[in-house]
């Protein structure tokens, strides 16, 4: 090859390398860009995992029947209430039934600071828990004075009973949503009355118009107990409800590690995660989020930092839900962890259905997932159960 032919040659060559490194730089950037978008869209997704209870509560709401939702972490609950409830959502999970389903969701916290409804009348909760339906009647139509005729009468029990009437011949549906339920306990309703109202308007006919979706952190037993002081005919308020209970618990191992492969963590980088948060969606996104922070900011030892991130953000959330807990079953779990006293069961299976109580390959207990281990051995029995 002549001198004058490298001459022209080596120039366009050299381009062209600069051109392959420029857009192998471009798509290697374009593409870690994309993946982290796509990690940023399933770490902010509050229903990671909850396929199976999401299509047992639509399949509860479209055959009017009522539920229970269980869970320490009020986020997942939320999301949980908000996406049955979201009209872009309805056809997919009820079909054409869909038309003929009313949600109202209410937060019973947000309800007391709004209203101050502590020192109401039982008319002001039903008012705001029907005015979706008021909301989507017709003028002069018989289910819109039917609808006057309760409110006319201070939604009295009767009223509000031919309301549901009304509402089963024309086939619609109430879908009742009410969340953190259990702030109730703390109101100055007529409380007996008003839940033996809402038993009677949600339970007595099947199926029902009125389909009452509740969610809280306390278990049904637990509910009943809290309230036999005030239950004088000693039925339950809502042991009908026994069988729509649904615990938010564990995810299988299947579902974190599908989790875990979407993103890009290395072997070692997933065990850790998986250790750390155990198996619930809640804490394995927060946990992931930790790490892929600390990896953005090129930290040398990007674990240590992501589990010290990650501890910060749960620390007050661990704290409230070990007040949450009953000081009794708090002192048992301290002592597991503490002193390796295995605990007795009964009150403690409800933290088994949520996932802090597991058997380990020798069929002892263990508590998950080890942020919550580390957590109670960080603190004294007293600070973490006196209350």
């Amino acid at each position: 090859m002549s001198i004058l032919t490298l001459y022209y040659v080596i120039p366009v060559l050299a381009g062209l390398t600069v051109a392959f490194v420029v857009a192998a730089l471009y798509y290697t950037f374009k593409t870690r860009k994309e993946q982290l978008n796509r990690d940023k869209s399933i770490l902010s997704n509050a229903l990671f995992g909850r396929k199976n209870e999401i299509r047992r509560l639509a399949e509860q709401i479209l055959t009017g029947q009522s539920s229970v939702i269980v869970s320490v972490f009020e986020d997942e609950r939320t999301a949980l209430l908000g996406y049955l409830s979201d009209p872009s959502n309805n056809k997919a999970l009820y079909g054409e039934q869909s038309a003929k389903l009313v949600f109202s969701l209410l937060d019973i916290h947000f309800l007391f600071l709004e209203t101050d409804i502590e020192k109401c009348e039982p008319a002001q909760f039903w008012e705001r828990a029907l005015k979706p339906l008021e909301n989507k009647l017709e003028p002069n139509s018989s289910l819109f004075e039917c609808y006057q005729a309760c409110q006319e009468n201070q939604f009295d029990k009767d009223y509000l009973d031919k309301l549901m009437v009304q509402l089963k011949q024309k086939g619609w549906r109430l879908v009742l949503m009410l969340d953190r339920f259990d702030e109730l306990l703390g109101s100055n309703l007529d409380k007996p009355a008003f839940f033996a109202t809402l038993r009677y308007l949600a339970s007595f006919r099947s199926p029902s118009s009125l389909s009452l979706i509740i969610s809280w952190d306390i278990s049904l037993k637990q509910f009943h107990d809290k309230t036999k002081p005030i239950n004088f005919k000693g039925s339950p308020y809502l042991n009908f409800m026994e069988n729509g209970e649904i615990v938010l618990g564990l995810i299988s191992h299947a579902e974190v590690d599908e989790l875990l492969r979407q993103m890009l963590f290395s072997k070692q980088e997933r065990q850790f995660i998986k250790e750390i948060a155990g198996r619930h969606p809640h804490f394995i996104q927060l946990a992931a989020s930790a790490l892929q922070t600390a990896k953005e900011n090129h930290e040398e030892q990007p674990l240590e930092v992501a589990k010290k991130a990650f501890y910060e953000r749960v620390e007050n959330l661990l704290t409230n839900i070990m007040h949450s807990w009953d000081s009794e079953i708090c002192q048992a779990i301290v002592s597991l962890v503490k002193e390796n006293k295995t605990p007795e069961l009964g009150e403690l299976s409800l933290l088994e259905k949520q996932g802090f109580l597991i058997k380990d390959n020798q069929n002892q207990w263990q508590i998950s997932p080890l942020i919550l281990v580390e957590f109670i051995q960080n603190k004294t029995k007293q600070a973490l159960c006196n209350h």
